[in-house]
């Protein structure tokens, strides 16, 4: 099972990788959102049409209420040669988070028989957190006329993440109670805080490991904590 491990969690990031690189240009999509309107918040819904962005400012009862469309009046972005109304627009919106993530750095701190010690090892996991997105949707004129889209994004989330990877085992981790070295199977639990952009999560976590084979009760770094840094990608 070790030696199969690494090949399945390359072929996992290889599959991440492949998947950001096919993906469309970012976009805002269509859904509700929240924005700044004066000095409170007000919800919206973003609809995109072939060449604009048409933003509907959602009434009290919106999800009782059944409107004529004919009578909602959208802010339509871009709107034409009125620059203000190509000014960079907010809006943000809360949801839950799904990743996968790996954690190429684990700090671990000293031991009473091991200094401290920086780790790179191969893993993967799962992330389930919280998450706020904030986009940017703004319009830039070139000197010709033509109005072109962009949308900037940027995301927090916090939350837990689990799942499973390898450490070296050795004389010098286990207080010379093994004589052997192999490569241990691993179980990864911690707290992470990501930050997003785009697709791709980048963030710290604080977790703890434990060895799942018969050597675990010798071995230093079990369930002791650590602080990673994590990368990951969205999958919601």
């Amino acid at each position: 099972m070790n030696k199969t491990l690494p090949y399945l969690l390359a072929l996992v990031m290889l599959s991440s990788c492949h998947a950001l690189k096919d993906s469309p240009k970012y976009k805002l999509t269509d859904g509700i959102y929240k924005t700044k309107e004066g000095d409170r918040s007000a919800l919206v819904y973003i609809e995109n049409a072939e060449d604009s962005v048409l933003v509907y400012r959602l009434q009290a009862g919106w999800k009782t209420a059944k409107p004529d469309r004919k009578d909602l009046k959208p802010k339509v972005y871009p709107s034409g040669a009125v620059e203000k109304e190509i000014a960079a627009s907010k809006y943000w919106k809360n949801t839950f988070d799904l990743d996968i993530l790996t954690v190429p750095f684990k700090y671990r701190p000293s031991t009473n028989s091991f200094t401290p010690q920086l780790s790179n090892h191969l893993n993967g996991a799962v992330y389930v957190g919280y998450r706020n997105d904030t986009y940017e949707l703004s319009y830039q004129r070139n000197p010709i006329g033509k109005v072109s889209q962009r949308v900037t994004h940027l995301g927090f989330s916090a939350g837990l993440a689990t799942g499973i990877g390898v450490t070296p085992m050795n004389p010098w981790v286990t207080d010379d109670n093994i004589s052997v070295e192999y490569d241990g199977f691993i179980w990864s639990k911690a707290a992470c805080i990501l930050m997003a952009i785009e697709k791709l999560n980048f963030g710290l976590a604080l977790g703890i490991d434990h060895l799942l084979d018969h050597n675990r009760q010798y071995w230093i770094y079990q369930g002791k904590p650590y602080i990673g840094l994590t990368v990951g990608l969205n999958l919601n």
